[in-house]
């Protein structure tokens, strides 16, 4: 047991523990179900709109009714996201109100697709507006952009953080920075975030020097943050994990689920022996940003974080992670490397640095895979019980791959050729190394798991994941409960990615990597009834794929030691209508487009827009080609013909920035490229949904 932590009896909550904590946040209970069950109607239309193309009479209408449908979902967890701090009756009167009326409307269309019925879904349209900011509101709730924002920072640490602050208010609202402004800190909370800042201090100084910045910026804008406020977006304000998962005992805290995976070849694996790589974030999809960066010391750099603010639905912080990242030196991280694997000894868990920090600072400073291991194994063991809470990461070159599965007693490193790939390797959310059999929690239930060659550690027992079955439950039981969830899910995948990649030796490129995520896997047999029940007792599913419901963002890249690096990304899934990778896990989203913008990391601000600008155009004159071989009279052509216009909108917003930016100076002249790229970025998805309508992706 590290220093920090204090000891605790490992129980089950009794009865009246489990009576007290339902009868206190039965209604939140409730709405979290209410939620999911919507998001699961929703996913079985979305499975039937798929099966319609552009020209079918009934597309735009049906299209339409699932958006207003996600209207309604997004707003029921708006409010109830707001009823769960203030209690009022009211929120939750409109939280339920709108989550009703979500799986009601998912459940007709579902219904009406299926049959083929076109009458149309009786339904008042909210009013959506722009609010002065960047994003759609719906009734004045806040909707999650559909075309992921990109954020440019240029200068000091100072600057960059400034720069960061201000831009996400210009994007989003002030409402999303007010949501971790003015916080009060308790002396042992500060306390603690003092222990977390010691150690950004030592192991990455330019951190600390962004949260000045940062508060700066938010306070100049008109949203009051003190340094503190921001350190603990990064820190949080809790100390090291006592146990796996940071389970105690009577605190059910929301335990992770399936989530995630990272893809990267190199060498005789890819087209031209150079690196590729793609990675997806699966989680209820929030507001992101993608940073470019181009510090004023180190390598520039971009990442996308999973939250702008630190933050995720569902899961709660995780302390500005995120992938993929890539850097101007060719190194790639690609993914969190299987999270959670928890395999360091207890005794060596403490304080550390988080990984989002950890993930900033090595493609800043590390030039190359090897580097970067030697900076990881450098830095302390951490808060290892604690989902993204320490370092240990996918990261890869043109020559090297690597994914740091355990960093200390034992080193567990994980390279090609130890699941049989040639110069590949994947990750999802398990130890997959033949030696990660070493966990402890592994270790008390040895007989419960086995290793696949190609899909890591799965167990053989399974237990479903349950809230109800958590409550009652010993810390130890509820971190298996979750670990048997996450560890069989992952293995499927695991499954999947090896026997893509490893048909495709040598003909793996930017394409290959968005096909792996555009195929879907499937329902096993059964009605759902029947496929819930055999799920709940063994886990049994039908095929995975990496490409799935649950799918925030999808990220592809190609890194370069220079300035000619791609990286693209989609919000969502890559293709409409992916089966989920279990019975009652998926995430819609609204306006679901499919299709990735691309960013080159050029060697300036000016140089990243003015290759946007470029592949905007190119997309734009091939849209308008492809249309043009349309009549005007069929289905199809007016609702293209409407993205088309779109498009080339979103490129003369671009160009007007592009101009301004020209005239201007400071952080005025970054904060106009980065808003010609934005409306690029914009422009090309809207293009790109116009060809892909037409000449559907395989």
């Amino acid at each position: 047991m590290n220093k920090n932590s204090t000891k605790h009896t490992s129980q089950k909550m009794n009865i009246m523990d489990i009576v007290r904590f339902v009868i206190k946040n039965g209604t939140a209970i409730r709405a979290l179900r209410k939620i999911e069950e919507a998001r699961f109607v929703l996913l079985l239309a979305n499975i039937e709109l798929a099966k319609l193309s552009s020209s079918d009479p009934i597309h735009s209408q049906r299209l339409n009714e699932f958006n207003q449908a996600m209207v309604a979902l997004t707003k029921g967890k708006w409010y109830a996201a707001q009823a769960m701090d203030t209690r009022s009756r009211i929120d939750w009167n409109n939280a339920f109100q709108s989550l009703k009326k979500a799986q009601t409307m998912g459940q007709e269309l579902e219904c009406l697709l299926h049959t083929g019925d076109t009458t149309p879904i009786d339904n008042k349209q909210a009013v959506l507006s722009s609010d002065g900011t960047e994003i759609t509101f719906a009734d004045g709730v806040p909707i999650v952009p559909e075309i992921n924002p990109v954020v440019i920072l240029q200068g000091s640490d100072f600057e960059m953080g400034y720069q960061y602050a201000q831009q996400v208010i210009q994007i989003f609202g002030s409402w999303l920075m007010k949501r971790k402004a003015g916080r009060t800190f308790t002396e042992e909370e500060i306390r603690i975030i003092r222990k977390w800042e010691a150690q950004i201090r030592q192991f990455a100084p330019e951190i600390l020097e962004m949260c000045r910045g940062w508060a700066a910026g938010a306070t100049e804008f008109g949203v009051p943050m003190s340094y503190d406020d921001v350190l603990e977006i990064w820190t949080g304000h809790e100390p090291p994990s006592e146990d796996y998962m940071g389970v105690r005992p009577g605190k059910p805290r929301e335990l992770p689920r399936p989530a995630c995976s990272g893809v990267a070849a190199w060498g005789r694996a890819t087209v031209d022996g150079n690196l590729v790589g793609g990675a997806s974030g699966d989680h209820d999809c929030t507001f992101m940003v993608t940073i470019i960066a181009f510090p004023q010391t180190g390598n520039a750099f971009i990442y996308s974080p999973f939250s702008a603010v630190g933050d995720v639905p569902e899961v709660g912080q995780v302390f500005m992670m995120g992938h993929p990242g890539m850097n101007n030196r060719g190194l790639a991280y690609i993914e969190h490397g299987g999270e959670m694997r928890m395999i360091e000894s207890k005794g060596d868990w403490g304080y550390g640095i988080r990984k989002g920090t950890s993930a900033l600072h090595v493609l800043r400073f590390a030039n190359n895979a090897k580097e970067a291991l030697e900076m990881e194994l450098s830095f302390p063991v951490g808060d290892v019980g604690r989902a993204m809470g320490s370092v240990g990461g996918f990261y890869a070159d043109s020559t090297y791959g690597y994914i740091l599965e355990s960093r200390h007693i034992p080193i567990i490193l994980r390279e090609a050729g130890i699941m049989g790939e040639t110069d590949f390797l994947y990750a999802n959310n398990s130890a997959m190394h033949p030696e990660a059999d070493k966990a402890g929690w592994m270790q008390t239930d040895k007989e419960n798991w086995a290793w696949d060659a190609q899909g890591g550690w799965y167990p053989s027992k399974f237990t479903a994941f349950s809230l109800m079955n958590a409550l009652k439950m010993k810390p130890e039981e509820r971190t298996l409960m979750a670990l048997y969830n996450m560890y069989k899910n992952s293995c499927g995948r695991g499954q999947y990615v090896y026997g893509m990649l490893s048909q495709a030796i040598g003909s793996i490129d930017l394409d290959f990597m968005k096909s792996l995520y555009r195929q879907s896997g499937s329902f096993p047999p059964g009605t759902l009834k029947e496929i819930r029940e055999r799920y709940n007792r063994t886990g049994e599913w039908g095929e995975y794929s990496v490409g799935h419901a649950t799918n925030a963002l999808v990220a592809v890249i190609k890194p370069d030691n220079g300035s000619e690096g791609l990286y693209a990304l989609c919000v969502g899934t890559a293709a409409r209508g992916l089966a989920p990778n279990s019975p009652t896990r998926a995430m819609p989203i609204y306006g679901e487009t499919n299709a990735f913008w691309e960013i080159r990391l050029a060697d300036s601000p000016e140089g990243v827009a003015t290759a946007s600008r470029q592949r905007a155009q190119e997309t734009i004159q091939l849209a308008g080609s492809q249309l043009s071989k349309l009549n005007t009279t069929d289905v199809a052509f007016s609702q293209l013909k409407e993205l088309l216009n779109l498009a080339k909108s979103e490129l003369n917003k671009g160009l007007t920035h592009e101009d301004a930016a020209k005239r201007s100076t400071g952080n005025e002249g970054v904060y106009e490229w980065a808003r010609a790229t934005r409306a690029f970025t914009r422009a090309q998805v809207r293009g790109l949904q116009v060809c892909q309508a037409l000449v559907p992706c395989h």
